[in-house]
């Protein structure tokens, strides 16, 4: 290899041009050949490259948390207030004032609006012009005197009839001896006769009088009665045209203005008053979760056999959680045939009016305790065509596979059932790097444990 030279002079190119291709393949082979001889000798003095294994992938777990949880019943319902009022006109006339705005908050009382009142007073001062009437009717049947005269008429010809039989007596004895004549003792008997037929009559118009005195009394009070009661219907249609709210609540926008003549029908609302605090949710309940909760009760599992007061809690949209907190008022007494449902009530404090009538809320009612349940994060729990799995980091650091079956969800935790003990550690992160039967680096960080505590903290004690 000593004198070859990879370099070219002038002279030198001549040469080489001179020599043609003969010298071009020799000087080619010589290349090759030191290349070769180079290629051959290694590149360094010490060891070759070795395979080292990568290290364990690292995994952050957790120990499920145990404790006891309830479970809910949970369903979609609706707000309604727990009051509503549709103000109507019950007198007709024309609207005359209105004191509220639309939309305003109104009290019990309130004033809201007036009908014109004054063709009422006229009719109320009528009916006490009329009643006052019939007052005096019945005064004036009270002390009527027409028993005593009657009474009075009766002695007097009770009197001349004793007379006249005393002076019939006298004639018919004169007449017996020859003293008398007999024109004086038929005068004697026709006065008798007379007198004893007005006696009669006395007798009969005294008993006529007693009667009438009692009817005309018994109809001078059926007078006044009626005119009492049409006086008090009269002050009733005058207060009609007062129109106040019945209720605490909100008003709504007004349907008449004032001008308008009102009153024409019953069907004709004025305006409306609702009261939202406190508010009513109406959901309904199926036949099935309706013969679950009966079995339970049954059982005493449930917690509505132990609580006179069966709790709801309410949660609105996107709202996280159910923070509103209620009960259960009522019961329909039977199930809707056509729907195979059961419409319930719950009632909830609503004093700064978040809850609004008509919306869409959703409801739960804590249904089971369960005691002792296992709970781990919910992005702990994988799934695939065998089912629902934990990875869990055995003794030796190796990843096993656990089947769990899922239960309810406790806010960011979900209970398990299974083969899982409270001191097993179930990867949450970092699951791609983490498969059975490899080994990892498990690593608890305070990441983790803070995790575990906020889930702890957000799902609440057990109710």
């Amino acid at each position: 290899m000593t004198g070859i030279s990879f370099g070219r002079g002038p002279r030198e190119a001549e040469r080489w041009a001179e020599a043609g291709p003969t010298r071009d393949r020799g000087h080619g082979m010589s290349i090759y050949v030191v290349a070769l001889a180079l290629a051959t000798f290694p590149a360094g003095c010490g060891p070759g490259n070795v395979y080292h294994e990568p290290p364990p992938p690292e995994v952050v777990v957790a120990c499920p948390l145990r404790r006891t949880v309830t479970s809910y019943l949970e369903h979609t319902g609706t707000a309604q207030p727990s009051e509503r009022v549709e103000l109507r006109a019950r007198v007709r006339g024309f609207l005359k004032e209105r004191h509220f705005e639309d939309g305003a908050p109104v009290k019990a009382g309130q004033l809201l609006f007036v009908i014109d009142e004054e063709p009422f007073r006229v009719r109320v001062d009528q009916a006490t012009a009329k009643r006052e009437e019939a007052e005096a009717a019945l005064k004036k049947a009270e002390r009527s005197k027409a028993r005593e005269v009657a009474k009075a008429q009766l002695d007097l010809d009770l009197s001349q009839l004793t007379l006249a039989q005393l002076e019939e007596g006298r004639t018919r004895s004169l007449l017996s001896r020859n003293a008398g004549s007999r024109e004086d003792l038929d005068r004697a008997e026709a006065n008798r006769k007379k007198l004893e037929a007005q006696v009669e009559s006395d007798r009969a118009n005294l008993e006529q009088s007693e009667a009438d005195y009692d009817i005309n009394i018994l109809s001078a009070r059926s007078s006044l009665d009626a005119a009492r009661a049409d006086a008090r219907n009269a002050k009733i249609d005058l207060g009609y045209c007062r129109i106040a709210s019945p209720i605490d609540g909100r008003i709504n926008a007004r349907e008449f203005d004032v001008g308008n003549y009102v009153g024409e029908g019953n069907s004709i609302v004025l305006a409306t008053v609702i009261k939202t605090d406190p508010i009513y949710a109406y959901v309904t309940v199926s036949e099935d979760d309706l013969f679950r909760v009966q079995g339970m009760i049954r059982a005493g599992k449930t917690a509505a056999s132990r609580e006179q007061s069966v709790p709801m809690q309410l949660g609105l949209g996107n709202e996280p959680g159910y923070p509103e907190e209620g009960r259960i008022d009522y019961t329909d007494p039977s199930v809707d045939t056509g729907t195979g449902t059961l419409r319930v009530r719950g009632v909830f404090p609503n004093p700064d009016g978040k809850i609004t009538p008509g919306l869409f809320v959703r409801v739960r009612v804590p249904f089971e305790r369960i005691e002792g349940a296992l709970l781990v994060p919910e992005r702990a729990l994988g799934s695939d065509q065998a089912g629902t799995f934990l990875l869990v980091v055995g003794p030796d650091d190796k990843v096993e596979r656990r089947t769990v079956r899922l239960g309810i969800q406790d806010g960011p935790l979900r209970v398990v059932e299974g083969k899982l003990g409270a001191t097993d550690r179930v990867v949450v992160d970092g699951l791609l790097r983490a498969r059975p039967g490899l080994k990892v680096s498990p690593k608890l960080d305070g990441t983790a444990a803070q995790g575990v505590a906020a889930a702890e903290t957000a799902s609440g004690p057990a109710r």
